[in-house]
């Protein structure tokens, strides 16, 4: 067996909790994503005593401010939430990496340069995020309302990361930066298109 074949079995067994093989054949080839969030992958897994298997499988590292293929980023997502919480758990390790996405934009030299720090106003700091996240993915469309003073709604179309873990973690986690407690709620229309409730 190759060494190629090795790396294609272990994907696949660390996957079996999700849908990555087919969710990879739905991504458009040109979706790309700034290397920064794989640096959080690493960072994620670092914390946690986890990051030698995960760098057996992935040596390359990706230049934070530039684009990369988003095929490659779900494919290294996944497998950083399978190592984190097992391949059963995959989605509780997706969100765990999420989590830390709000710090990983503001540290990074583009967060720094279009946010400075990250606002601790709720409309504000989701208002930043909407940004952020249209200057780290190429792909989907994220529109943000407020139909309460306490309330924010964010609908997600055509987004192929994991809606319901690791996109809810990073909402949740850009609360958690700034110390604002928040209750989260995604709604799923499909696969690729939804809706998240923030109350705080």
């Amino acid at each position: 067996m190759s060494l190629s074949d090795d790396h294609a079995r272990a994907v696949e067994q660390l996957s079996s909790g999700c849908d990555l093989a087919e969710r990879l054949m739905l991504v458009p080839p040109s979706a790309s994503v700034r290397g920064l969030y794989f640096h959080n992958i690493e960072r994620a897994l670092s914390a946690a005593g986890r990051l030698d298997p995960y760098k057996a499988l992935f040596p390359q590292r990706f230049a934070a401010v530039l684009w990369h293929p988003a095929a490659e980023f779900l494919t290294r997502l996944v497998v950083g939430g399978a190592l984190l919480a097992g391949p059963e758990k995959v989605h509780e390790g997706m969100f765990a990496i999420g989590l830390g996405n709000a710090v990983a934009f503001a540290e990074s030299l583009l967060g720094r340069v279009m946010l400075g720090d990250l606002d601790r106003d709720p409309r504000r700091l989701l208002r930043q995020a909407i940004a952020g996240r249209r200057q780290s993915y190429s792909f989907g469309h994220w529109e943000l309302s407020f139909p309460g003073e306490r309330e924010a709604i964010v609908t997600m179309l055509e987004e192929y990361l994991y809606m319901d873990s690791y996109m809810l973690g990073a909402g949740q986690g850009t609360f958690d930066a700034v110390g604002v407690p928040v209750r989260a709620q995604v709604v799923m229309h499909d696969r690729f298109n939804g809706q998240y409730v923030f109350k705080w």
